[in-house]
This record gives structure tokens, C-alpha cells and sequence, in this order.
């Protein structure tokens, strides 16, 4: 039984060891012949001048995860094919044109601004006392003479009332020497009286006469007074902000409102720095609010602060504005467009297109059709050539420029090209854009 035992067992072991052995011979045999697929019949001879690219192909596999190789036959497959100067010279780049044509351009300069009254009036009373109304609130449209806020008057009433009774009393006293003066003269020419008594009553009639005249600048002083204790709209406009309240003593230098001239107004525009040379008095600028999205007011340029200010690094300009309905209000935000320049029937080019070899000699590069037809080229069924044209250059902006001569209507000129473009260079035209002006 236990013979029996150690046969089997020994069978098991050696039948393992034949498994294990055949698994592996198998795996080798399938691995030769894999790679016996993979090598080429021959390898190739080295030339004198492969050993550099052996050096590099070592350095190449040193940088590879896991030391994986790369044969050469790999990295010959991977590098692209040199072209030939021949090939190269019979590929046109592939172009893309705008068409040039004549019209007429406005360069615009947007700006932002505010909204601000002409002139501005500040308002205070005349004199010292007590303020009884006030007639206004902020923002309130007024028109020249209107009562804006008054003083009590009793004080200044009561003088009137006073002064009038002291000039009736002066006139009756002039009156009554005016008869005495007439009684005296009879007396003097019958010789009743002497002539001292009759020039006596004439100066006491000439102190009467001034008397009164004094007593009546009196009361036209006491009717100013009366008329100091109102304000009155100085001209047609808005109010501005409330300083003071019914029933506060305020002096003569108390700020009560200000009314601010809305007839014409000002918008103040900011300008950028690099903007400041376009700036001109006189400029026309089209006006918007938001108040009144559809419509446009119109103004021009009227004052250019000398000064550069705040952080931003602007430059103040006031656009004149007439607002004869009054719509446009202080404060409101505006946005202005400025008029730059205006040029009728003129050649303008992208700016990006201009080529600047000297400070001033400018080229730009047109499409040249030759003897073809130049349909055929404008569809890109023939090339056609890169002509470099010296231009002369008017205004310049910031999108497009003016072409004076060297480009004519009708050219194609090249906007953008998937190779270098060179004075001959065959091109294929892709696309023509017509101009946006």
C-alpha cells in the first residue's frame, strides 16, 4: 500500500516537470519566430556617415520609458518628406483677398461722458432773516423771474410804511414853504418886509424840497429791502441741489440753491491719451443718453482742458450741446461718438495690410492676374502672382488705412496666406472679401 502511494506521487512530479518544460519551449519557439517575421532579410551597410545617426538614435532609445528601441526604418518613416526647390516653386500659397473699392469714410472715436449745465448760478439772499416758503424742489425746471424761495417781509413792510408817512409829512412841509415863500414875495415888492426875510423863507423852501427828495430815496430804499427778501430766477433753467428749509435764519452768505443754464449744455468727454492728437476745437460729436435711446443730439468741441487728470490719465474736452426742449438734464451719462475725419471717394485698405520698410517707403501686396483671365484667378481655377505695389499713404486709423496712389479699384489685395509672400510668388486665391465700407 504504501509502494503504491510513492509510485503515484513520483508519476505526479515527473508529469509536472514535462509540463512546465513543454509551456516553456512553446513560448519560445513562438517568440523566435515572431521575431524572425519582424528582422529584415539583410541589414543594410553603414555608411561613414551613419555613425552620427547611430550615436543619436542611442540617445533617442536612452529617453524612452522601459529601454524600448526605435529602429531607423521608424524614424525615417516619421520624418517628412523634403521637398524639392522645384516642387516648391510649382505650389502656389493658398491666398485670401479683399476687393478694393472707393467710398466714402468717417473714422469715429468713441468717447464716454457726462452731462453738464452751461453755466451755474448759485442763489442767496440779500440780506439777513427768517426764510418763510420755499418754492422749489430739486430738479425743477424754472423760468427767468420766478419766486425760488422768500424771507418774511414784515420787517421790511413796516419800514416801507414808515418812510412813506415820513415823505407825505416832507411833502406837506415843502408845500406849506412854498406858500410862505409866495406870501413873502408879495410883502417884499409892496416894501412891507425886508429882503433878508424873503431870502430866509426861499432856503427854508429849497431845505424842505431836499427833505423830501430824501425822504423818497428813503423809500425806494425801504422797497428794495422789501424785494431783497425774495429770490428770483436770474434765467431759464433747472434747479439745482436744496442748501436751507423754510424757517431757518440764514445770512446774506448762505448758499440757498443754484438754477444751472439748460438752453445749451455741455457734455464733458473723457480722452484717452494716445486719442489726444485726433482732438480738434470744432470737431462735430453725435450725442446719446439712455434716457432717450432713439434719439441723437448733436454738438461740436468747444474747450480742451490743457490738463491731463485723475488716474485714468484722460483728457477733459466739452461738447456744446443745444437743448432748446430742455430733455437733456445734468448728471445724465452720455455716450459720444467724435467725427474724426471725412473723406469722400477714397481707396481705403485694412491696416494690417500696409507692409512698412522704411519710415517712408510703404508696399502693399496685390494679387497680379498677368495673361489670365482675371475671373479665373478670382476663383482660384489659374494663379496668380504677388506684386509688391509702393503706395502713398493718406490718413491713417486705427482699422483702416487711406491709399493715395499705387492701388486702384477693383485690386485684390492680400489679407492672409498659408505661405511667405514674396514679389512674383505664385498664389491661389481662396476668398475675396468686398470691402465693409
Amino acid at each position: 500500500m504504501a509502494l503504491k502511494k510513492s509510485y503515484i506521487v513520483i508519476t505526479a512530479f515527473i508529469a509536472f516537470w514535462i509540463i512546465v518544460i513543454g509551456w516553456g519551449m512553446f513560448k519560445t519557439t513562438v517568440k523566435l519566430t515572431s521575431k524572425a517575421k519582424e528582422t529584415p532579410p539583410s541589414a543594410p551597410v553603414k555608411k561613414e556617415g551613419e555613425n552620427k545617426e547611430a550615436g543619436a538614435l542611442g540617445l533617442l532609445n536612452k529617453g524612452k520609458k522601459n529601454n524600448e528601441t526605435v529602429s531607423e526604418e521608424k524614424i525615417g518613416a516619421e520624418k517628412p518628406a523634403k521637398q524639392t526647390p522645384a516642387a516648391a516653386e510649382t505650389t502656389p500659397a493658398m491666398v485670401k483677398t479683399v476687393r478694393v473699392k472707393a467710398a466714402n469714410f468717417q473714422d469715429i472715436l468713441p468717447a464716454m461722458g457726462t452731462v453738464k449745465g452751461k453755466t451755474t448760478a448759485e442763489l442767496r439772499f440779500e440780506t439777513n432773516g427768517v426764510i418763510n416758503a420755499i418754492n422749489f424742489r430739486e430738479g425743477d425746471k424754472v423760468k427767468k423771474g420766478d419766486t425760488i424761495a422768500s424771507l418774511d417781509p414784515k420787517d421790511a413792510l413796516l419800514r416801507v410804511e414808515y418812510t412813506k408817512k415820513k415823505l407825505a409829512t416832507a411833502e406837506s412841509a415843502y408845500k406849506m414853504d412854498q406858500k410862505k415863500v409866495e406870501i413873502t414875495e408879495k410883502l417884499y415888492k409892496v416894501g412891507a418886509i425886508i429882503k433878508e426875510k424873503l431870502e430866509e423863507a426861499q432856503l427854508e423852501t429849497e431845505k424842505a424840497k431836499l427833505e423830501m427828495e430824501m425822504t423818497k430815496q428813503e423809500l425806494e430804499i425801504a422797497l428794495r429791502e422789501v424785494n431783497k427778501t425774495y429770490i428770483l430766477a436770474p434765467k431759464d433753467g433747472i434747479i439745482g441741489s436744496k442748501d436751507a428749509e423754510a424757517g431757518e435764519f440764514v445770512t446774506s452768505n448762505k448758499k440757498i440753491a443754484s438754477v444751472m443754464d439748460i438752453n445749451d449744455i455741455n457734455v464733458e468727454i473723457g480722452i484717452i491719451e494716445k486719442d489726444i492728437e485726433k482732438i480738434k476745437l470744432g470737431q462735430k460729436v453725435e450725442i446719446n443718453v439712455d434716457a432717450y435711446p432713439n434719439q441723437k443730439f448733436l454738438g461740436v468741441i468747444d474747450n480742451i482742458f490743457p490738463v491731463i487728470e485723475g488716474k485714468s490719465r484722460t483728457l477733459t474736452a466739452k461738447v456744446k450741446v443745444a437743448n432748446p426742449e430742455g430733455v437733456l438734464l445734468p448728471g445724465m451719462f452720455s455716450r459720444a461718438n467724435i467725427l474724426i475725419v471725412q473723406l469722400k471717394d477714397a481707396v481705403m485698405i485694412p491696416v494690417t495690410v500696409l507692409i512698412k520698410l522704411t519710415p517712408t517707403v510703404n508696399v502693399v501686396p496685390v494679387v497680379s492676374f498677368g495673361n489670365a483671365a482675371p475671373e479665373e484667378v478670382e476663383k482660384g481655377a489659374v494663379p496668380g502672382k504677388v506684386e509688391l505695389r509702393q503706395v502713398e499713404v493718406g490718413y491713417t486709423g486705427s482699422d483702416y488705412v487711406q491709399i493715395i496712389s499705387g492701388v486702384n479699384p477693383g485690386d485684390l489685395v492680400i489679407t492672409g496666406s498659408t505661405g511667405e509672400i514674396k514679389d512674383g510668388t505664385k498664389v491661389k486665391v481662396v476668398g475675396v472679401e468686398e470691402s465693409a465700407l
